[in-house]
């Protein structure tokens, strides 16, 4: 209730700067309109106030101009030395006298029990038959300009109404000692019990009332709101409870980034909602950027194959050395007396250790010695590579 009445005002507010464009014009216009309802509700707590002697001074002015949709209703003041239960009654009372004369509207200007039985009646009503039903009513337009400016300022408070703590608590206190003593059920049951159901019946039906007439403005305000935006282009929108004029652009705008945002917001909140204990693996860990460095490019690595020597090129290249074949014998020891040269077999000249390093042989010229020459030197070298052997198998 108090959601939707909040909501009533602020586009009311908001249509009247449409089609003035000056915020102390648009609030004028705004106290305007509630006009019934505001001087029965100051009216009734001046009188209330007497009633209870308490001191109350009157200012009526002009309203100031203002940017907030909220009706000040401080017209009428009470002394400030005022206790607070009588302050609550004070406050209380136009939600009282509000509640009666909607009643009265419902019960005898619109006829309202009368409208529901034939609705009882005609099972098969459309919208069509109870829109001609409704416009049949007399002066139905006036009665509901009545019924929603009433309906729409006579709630109080809730900080006003803070000195109902001391009765609620002695009702219940109340309460407490008739159920403790046994008789609750025969003063409520017998005694008391049609007379709430009667009352419970008629609340009922008069909030019903406010809730219908309230939800038939709102859709003739956002009628009216809609047709001004597209012909002007001009918007407005309320930020912490003040008019903040716009474009219609920048209000739509506006309102696919909070819808935006509240997705964002249910999505995290559904991620972070998980069954048991909490994890480390449902924190929101920071997520790094991806690399500034262009990626696209392709880098394909293939395998060398080993290179294939041809013919000529595996001759030049140095060959592993050859084995060299034999045994060793140890030698026994020598007796000067009896002395034997024992002569160790010639290794054959290709296994000596010379000839694994020997380079080829060189082209013959005519500065190079003969076949026989070649053959002498060889065998010398032979003899005393020979010696060489000998000497070094002697001493192992």
């Amino acid at each position: 209730m108090r959601r939707l009445e909040r909501w009533l005002h602020e586009h009311l507010f908001k249509v009247g700067w449409l089609v003035t464009k000056n915020q102390r014009t648009t609030t004028i216009l705004y106290y305007t309109f509630f006009l019934p309802g505001v001087f029965l509700h100051e009216f009734v707590r001046w009188l209330v106030a007497g009633l209870l002697n308490v001191r109350a001074e009157r200012a009526i002015k002009i309203p100031d101009e203002q940017s907030i949709a909220e009706l000040k209703l401080t017209f009428v003041r009470i002394h400030k030395n005022t206790s607070d239960f009588k302050a609550s009654i004070i406050s209380a009372s136009p939600l009282i006298v509000g509640i009666v004369i909607i009643w009265w509207i419902s019960q005898f200007a619109l006829d309202l029990p009368n409208f529901i039985e034939s609705i009882n009646a005609q099972n098969t009503l459309n919208l069509v038959d109870l829109a001609n039903i409704l416009l049949k009513i007399p002066d139905l337009w006036i009665w509901v300009y009545f019924v929603f400016t009433i309906a729409n300022t006579m709630i109080p408070s809730w900080g006003a109404l803070k000195g109902w703590r001391i009765v609620l608590v002695v009702l219940g206190i109340a309460l407490g000692i008739l159920v403790f003593l046994g008789v609750a059920d025969d003063i409520f049951v017998n005694n008391l019990a049609e007379p709430l159901i009667a009352t419970a019946n008629v609340l009922t039906l008069i909030f019903a009332l406010i809730i219908g007439v309230d939800i038939t403005i709102t859709a003739i305000l956002g009628g009216l709101e809609s047709i001004i935006e597209r012909i002007t282009g001009d918007s407005a929108t309320f930020q912490n409870g003040k008019l903040i004029a716009m474009t219609r652009q920048e209000v739509q705008r506006q309102r696919e980034q909070e819808r935006l945002k509240r997705e964002r917001q249910r999505t995290a909140a559904a991620k972070r909602t998980v069954s048991g204990p909490p994890s480390i693996y449902n924190l929101p860990f920071p997520i790094p950027e991806a690399p500034s460095k262009d990626l696209s490019q392709t880098v394909t690595i293939r395998r060398e194959e080993p290179a294939v020597l041809e013919a000529g090129e595996q001759g030049s290249q140095r060959q592993p050395p050859a084995l060299i074949m034999g045994s060793a014998t140890q030698r026994p020891p020598i007796d000067d007396s009896s002395a034997e040269e024992i002569e160790m077999p010639t290794p054959p000249p290709s296994l000596s250790p010379s000839s694994l390093f020997s380079k080829p042989p060189a082209v013959a010229t005519e500065d190079t010695p003969s076949d026989e020459d070649q053959g002498d030197d060889d065998d010398g070298g032979s003899a005393e590579t020979t010696d060489d052997e000998s000497t070094a198998v002697d001493r192992v």
